[in-house]
């Protein structure tokens, strides 16, 4: 009789300590994951194409300017949304300088501006798509200004 108390006693105990621990693994199992590749979100993909746009446009067209301000706003605010996503400082450095990934990019920023009428050489079709961008509002347009 006095085992069958214990049993009565320890089976609620030991329900309670399997649900508590059931939460608490799947409370951690979220950290563990692993993270996807940082080229894989679409957000960071195409801020990094649009801030590689902009700096095009405002090296070839001489009535278009960096707001600098803006961009290391537009930086800090990127780098805020990959930690929350739970990468390191480390894996953005490692991410952002990475050779494959820089070309990746680029390659990106070529077709976008061929595109939308940019021909190599031809300093006007930087000028107007830059401002078409300044006019939609888009991330490029407000990573830029125009003088003109």
């Amino acid at each position: 009789m006095k085992s069958t108390t214990v049993y009565h006693f320890l089976r609620p105990n030991f329900i309670v300590l399997g649900i508590s621990l059931s939460l608490i693994l799947f409370s951690f199992s979220s950290p563990l994951r692993a993270l996807p590749a940082l080229a894989d979100d679409q957000h960071i993909t195409l801020s990094l194409m649009s801030a590689g746009v902009g700096d095009s446009i405002r090296n070839k067209c001489p009535t278009i300017s960096a707001r600098i301000f803006v961009a290391l706003r537009k930086v800090k605010e990127l780098e805020k949304y990959a930690k929350k996503l739970g990468y390191s400082e480390a894996q953005i450095k490692a991410f952002i300088s990475s050779k494959p990934e820089r070309e990746r990019i680029r390659g990106l920023v070529r077709a976008y501006m061929v595109e939308n009428g940019v021909v190599e050489g031809k300093k006007e079709t930087y000028c107007s798509l830059g401002r078409a961008e300044i006019a939609k509002g888009s991330l490029i347009g407000q990573l830029i200004w125009s003088w003109k």
